[in-house]
């Protein structure tokens, strides 16, 4: 998510024929800054809205190896079926404008970040954030009894104190536990969605926004595996992880695995290879555990997915499904944006 796009805005005015762009946090971005070591990627696009504006914010797999992806202009969750492309709305929230990090919980039961959050002039509205449960799980049970297809949904918990939550992930050593990145303030929450119990679990400098720039827009997506909680910070342009114990208490330093490009919501493997969406460059980009950085399809100039946000891996690993916002913070060469969209990406 983008708290602020009028900054990056910027982006989509300088001129074409420079190598590299302006002095941005403090480091220089090329263009084209990665090569492509992907050589047999094959991208589609495997479900587009028709509106202009839409805006594709995470996505996540469902049990079935299906999706469901948020929406950030429309306080909206959606179901994707992988292998026929069709979509349906799952859920639409009353009371609030958007929906934001998204992660299961349980068997077919996801917790879901909502809030209230203005696309026409990027700002939040602090203290309109909270937690809800959509719980999709009954629905099989109930299949035969013609039930309704909509999930039940009920609110985890509301937090006031939270200037605007952002990507969100559960944390494999206590599944009752979601950790939530406030982006403004650059923190991470720790959620317990069976008691609705909320503190701050992780604070660090490397989370925070960076200094000397007006949009404080610091961690954004979170990952965990194993006992290594990963984030995205993005106006420091930062891909980072910590150890944590059983209570997300931070064990060993934070570090910075890889720098010097836009990072949004990501996925990561069991051996630490990041898959990185970088919405205002268009691309996706594939990080080692040892830092190198490698691009995985698209690019500043491309067209192919503009604006991607978020990215998820199947469960085998062949595929990454990438959602985008059309290019609606940075439009591709300046002009052209798109509705956002779910792309498949086949790797090799």
């Amino acid at each position: 998510m983008h708290l602020f796009a009028t900054w990056f805005s910027s982006l989509a005015i300088l001129p074409l024929a420079r190598a590299s762009w302006p002095m941005l946090y403090g480091t220089e971005v090329a263009l084209s800054p990665y090569s492509n070591n992907e050589p047999s990627v094959k991208v589609e696009t495997l479900f587009q809205f028709p509106e202009n504006g839409s805006w594709v914010d995470n996505i996540v797999l469902r049990p079935d190896g299906n999706l469901l992806l948020t929406r950030l202009d429309v306080p909206e969750v959606w179901s994707i079926n992988t292998t026929s492309g069709n979509a349906t709305l799952a859920y639409s929230f009353p009371n609030v404008t958007s929906c934001f990090g998204i992660s299961e919980i349980a068997d077919d039961i996801f917790a879901v970040v909502v809030g209230n959050f203005s696309t026409e002039t990027y700002k939040p509205d602090a203290g309109s954030f909270s937690v809800q449960k959509l719980d999709f799980s009954k629905i099989e049970r109930k299949r035969d009894e013609h039930a309704s297809e909509s999930p039940a949904a009920s609110q985890i918990v509301a937090l006031p104190e939270a200037e605007a939550l952002n990507g969100m992930t559960t944390f494999s050593k206590d599944p009752d536990l979601v950790l939530i990145a406030d982006s403004p303030k650059g923190v991470v929450w720790k959620v317990n969605t069976k008691t609705s119990n909320y503190s701050i679990a992780l604070n660090d400098t490397t989370m925070l926004p960076a200094k000397g720039q007006a949009l404080p827009l610091g961690v954004n997506g979170l990952k965990v595996v194993e006992d290594y909680v990963y984030y995205s910070s993005t106006t420091r342009m930062e891909f980072c992880r910590v150890k944590v114990d059983a209570e997300v208490r931070p064990v060993g330093e934070y570090e910075v695995i890889a720098s010097g490009f836009l990072p949004d919501n990501f996925d990561v493997t069991e051996d630490g290879i990041a898959y990185i969406a970088t919405d205002p460059q268009n691309s996706v980009v594939r990080i080692t555990a040892s830092g190198q950085i490698s691009l995985v399809a698209g690019g500043q100039l491309s067209t192919e997915m503009p604006g991607p946000t978020s990215t998820r891996l199947s469960e085998d690993r062949k595929s990454l499904f990438v959602g985008t916002s059309g290019g609606q913070v940075a439009p591709v060469l300046g002009t052209f944006k798109e509705p956002g969209k779910v792309v498949k990406i086949t790797l090799a």
